[in-house]
């Protein structure tokens, strides 16, 4: 299927055009708030007309109301169309198809009547479709019906009329059509009809046995015009004028009567004379007040040219002595070339002296050619007819100069980007060239004049764009461009106050009660809010382990990751923040451990479309209790305490949530740190689990209202917390979030390079996730875990090339395996990681993504 082109192009382009706004056939008035109705096969036993879908055009036309639009989607329709319905002059009933390259929408009619009736209806557009009829049948029949319009489209008829204009018709255009007939006038406009318009159309009618001999025949139908048309026969008559057609017009058309195969003669066994196929005859009314003028008349079929009135005439000089018509026809071989097939309508040489020899306001001239090209002026070619408008239905263009882009929506979602194809053209045009189409999987594509479209993709990552540029409008195979320009995609983040999904003890989340068995595998499904996200934050706890070991959280359509999540010792409960991606139907946890484990997770938030974007800093000190830092003293926080901590200061005005490494220290008894929306109740979760005396860290992305936090310590004792504040999220961030597989990119044990005491290990990201398309990285996030230590300590992350900050990541005590999640910012895309301890550790980094600049 071609493109649909109903509305016009607007805009004057001189050297440069990359098409306009949307096109898909003439559309309702800008105004009209009346939803498109859809028309697409298979059914599959639905009802026409549930949900506005229907499975029959003549059903949906049945439904429409001016202005509405009906959308037919690629497939074939064995239906007769009654169009029964009216539109409003200004707002048409359209039935259009949908745009599409290498698809098309066909309408073949069927034994009770012809593809399309329009029988006493007005304001009806049909924009686009293919229609074609194999029985004794005309592909397309308006009777009694007035303005309207059949457009951009192809249609066929074999033993038939392809389209009939009859009755008490007025008003009625058709255009840009690839028109073709093998038994019978291509367009036959009859008795009664007034004021029909043939524009920009290309036509083919074949010789058949006994056939009525003209492709357009126009018989007792006033006013008639036909203008920018290339007319083609097989030793046919081109166009027959008869009877009361008094008003007739005829310009800047091509009409040739033998095929280009075939210079002067016939197909064999059509019983046709080719001498005798002469292009035009004129006889009735029409003689005494026609307008013919700036067509090309081939002579090679070897008879007249003209018939006029009875008398025949050889070339235009003897017409226009006799009559005073076709003064400015020439009588030479237009050169005609058909690039494919005939659908894509007859096209001319670049030495046809058709090119730039058209009368520019002819009547019925229109802005743009068959394909949807403008005009185009050819340096080599002079000006016969005052401009540069072609004779015929196409107009020549050279190849142009194209180029294609795809950048991240300015003001849009995260996930939402534009593409961008410009054809520049040599020579100078009249207004924007080239036919697009951009398309991306599971989305219909985008296909029109527009040099740009928008898209929003499912996911984070790369996103790419098939770009093509077409110069014939895709009604045939002349493609001028195709590429696949991609960018890379990340995500914004939403907190959502602490919210549980998952609780082996229980059965929340789970099938049962029981823990998690050896080596097994729990699928987690998301809220349903989250099931179309691109990763989600979880805080994930361990508790009752049998043995040591560690857990693995990742994606259900990944293979199960060397890396790890969380690590624990037997009988110990331990919590860790997880980013991970979001797999189609949710996620895996796998417990990598000789014994059972209960796991509980609770959800702080999600990575998606909309959302808030990252800014990174070096890490600063917001709390320490111990040092009266963000509160105003130096007490511990007593037993099932509250704390409120004020990051005004730090972040901006409208910041939703603040990444945060929290460190519990000196606790007295066992208990849990939760972090929670100011203002709001303390939810029945935790973010950091502790023993007595232990020194744990956690990575919190912790809401904030108004620019605060706030912490519950859930105890019976006492216990001083610190807060580092690394990132915030805000509505002016623009950084995105790029979440990738679980990816082991440091393990100083494989290297044999333990990371000495008061010294750094450099880590760099793996990007490969970007493939080559710019990828501007600016901060990651990724599992820090220390382990083999011979003496207490911490370490520190910060980013490559910056002052090391006097903060810790992640503590530690001799012998202890231990893991926090850290987001960090990056210096030539790495980051350090310093190791403040007194002995060597060895130090795992597993990446779980990064952040991305929109540059």
């Amino acid at each position: 299927m071609r493109v649909g082109r109903g509305l016009a192009l607007l805009c004057v382009g001189v050297l440069v055009t990359a098409g306009l706004s949307a096109v898909g056939g003439s559309a309702a008035a800008a105004d009209d708030p009346l939803p498109p109705i859809r028309v697409s096969q298979p059914c599959n036993g639905t009802p026409d007309g549930s949900s506005g879908s229907y499975c029959s055009i003549t059903k949906a036309v049945q439904a429409a109301q001016p202005g509405q639009t009906v959308e037919v989607w690629p497939d074939t329709y064995d239906e007769s169309v009654v169009v029964t319905r009216s539109g409003q002059p200004g707002k048409p009933i359209t039935i259009t198809a949908m745009p599409a390259t290498g698809q098309r929408t066909t309408v073949r009619g069927a034994e009770a009547g012809p593809a399309f009736l329009l029988s006493g209806v007005h304001d009806v557009v049909i924009d686009g479709l293919d229609i074609g009829m194999t029985v004794l049948k005309p592909a397309v029949v308006v009777e009694d019906s007035s303005d309207v319009t059949i457009a951009d489209g192809w249609v066929s008829a074999s033993r038939a009329a392809a389209l009939e204009i009859k009755g008490d018709s007025h008003g009625v255009t058709v255009r840009d059509m690839v028109a073709r007939s093998g038994n019978g006038p291509v367009f036959a406009v009859h008795s009664g009809a007034t004021d029909t318009l043939l524009t920009g159309n290309s036509v083919y009618a074949q010789t058949q046995p006994s056939t009525t001999p003209s492709a357009v025949t126009v018989e007792d139908a006033p006013r008639t015009t036909l203008t920018n048309n290339t007319i083609v026969t097989d030793c046919l008559v081109g166009v027959a004028v008869k009877g009361a057609s008094a008003g007739f017009s005829l310009f800047n058309s091509i009409l040739r009567t033998n095929r280009p195969t075939l210079p002067g003669g016939c197909t064999a066994g059509s019983g046709q004379s080719s001498a005798a196929a002469t292009p035009l005859t004129v006889d009735g009314a029409a003689t005494t007040d026609s307008h013919v003028d700036y067509n090309l008349v081939d002579p090679v079929h070897g008879g007249s040219l003209y018939a006029w009135g009875g008398t025949t005439y050889p070339n235009p000089a003897a017409l226009a002595a006799a009559t005073g018509q076709a003064t400015h026809d020439i009588a030479a071989d237009p050169l005609l070339t058909n690039t494919d097939g005939d659908r894509a309508g007859w096209s001319v040489r670049a030495d046809s002296p058709a090119i730039d020899s058209a009368l520019p306001d002819a009547p019925g001239v229109r802005s743009q050619d068959l394909r949807g090209n403008p005009h185009a002026d050819n340096p080599d070619a002079p000006n016969v007819g005052g401009g540069y408008v072609d004779r015929g239905a196409t107009e020549l263009l050279p190849a142009p100069t194209v180029t294609s882009a795809i950048a991240r929506a300015p003001g849009g979602g995260s996930l939402e980007a534009i593409a961008t194809a410009t054809a520049t053209y040599p020579w100078r045009t009249d207004g924007p060239a080239g036919a697009f189409s951009f398309a991306i999987p599971g989305q219909w594509p985008v296909v029109g004049h527009t040099g740009s479209a928008r898209f929003t993709f499912p996911k984070a990552g790369p996103a790419c764009v098939d770009i093509k540029v077409s110069n014939d409008g895709f009604r045939g195979a002349v493609l001028a461009h195709q590429a696949s320009p991609c960018v890379v995609l990340g995500a914004s983040f939403t907190p959502v106050p602490p919210q549980r999904v998952l609780d082996t003890r229980s059965g929340l989340g789970a099938p049962s009660g029981a823990p998690l068995e050896p080596g097994a595998d729990l699928h987690l499904s998301v809220p349903a809010s989250m099931r179309t996200a691109a990763a989600v934050v979880l805080n994930v706890t361990v508790t009752q382990p049998t043995a040591n070991g560690y857990l693995k959280v990742y994606p259900d359509d990944d293979s199960q990751p060397t890396t790890s999540s969380i690590n624990f010792l037997a009988k110990q409960t331990v919590a860790n923040l997880v980013t991970v991606r979001n797999g189609p139907n949710g996620l895996y946890l796998s417990n990598a451990s000789a014994g059972t484990t209960h796991v509980v997770a609770d959800i702080a938030g999600y990575y998606a479309n909309t959302g808030s974007g990252l800014t990174s800093a070096s890490p600063v000190r917001v709390l320490d209790t111990r040092a009266a830092i963000g509160v105003p003293g130096t007490t511990p926080i007593g037993p099932n305490g509250k704390v409120t901590v004020d990051l005004s200061a730090k972040v901006p005005a409208g910041t939703t949530a603040a990444v945060l490494n929290l460190t519990v220290t000196k606790p007295t008894t066992s208990g849990h740190i939760t972090v929670f929306p100011p203002g709001a109740a303390v939810p029945t979760t935790s973010n950091v689990n502790f023993l007595a005396d232990q020194t744990v860290n956690n990575m919190v992305i912790a809401p904030v209202v108004d620019g605060k936090v706030a912490f519950a310590f859930g105890g019976a004792g006492t216990v001083h917390l610190l807060a580092d504040l690394s990132s915030w999220f805000a509505p002016g961030a623009t950084d995105t979030y790029l979440p990738t597989s679980p990816t082991r990119i440091l393990d100083t044990r494989t290297t044999a390079t333990p990371v000495g005491p008061g010294k750094t290990v450099r880590v760099t990201v793996n990007a490969s996730v970007c493939g080559s398309a710019p990828c501007p990285r600016t901060a990651i996030v990724a599992n820090l875990t220390v382990t083999n230590a011979k003496s207490d300590g911490y370490l520190s992350v910060y980013p490559f090339g910056q002052p090391r900050p006097v903060v810790s990541a992640l503590n530690f005590t001799k012998g202890q395996t231990v893991a926090n999640l850290v987001t960090v910012g990056l210096g030539q895309d790495s980051f350090l990681v310093y190791n403040n301890g007194g002995s060597t550790v060895d130090v795992i980094v597993d990446q779980a993504g990064f952040y991305l600049s929109p540059a």
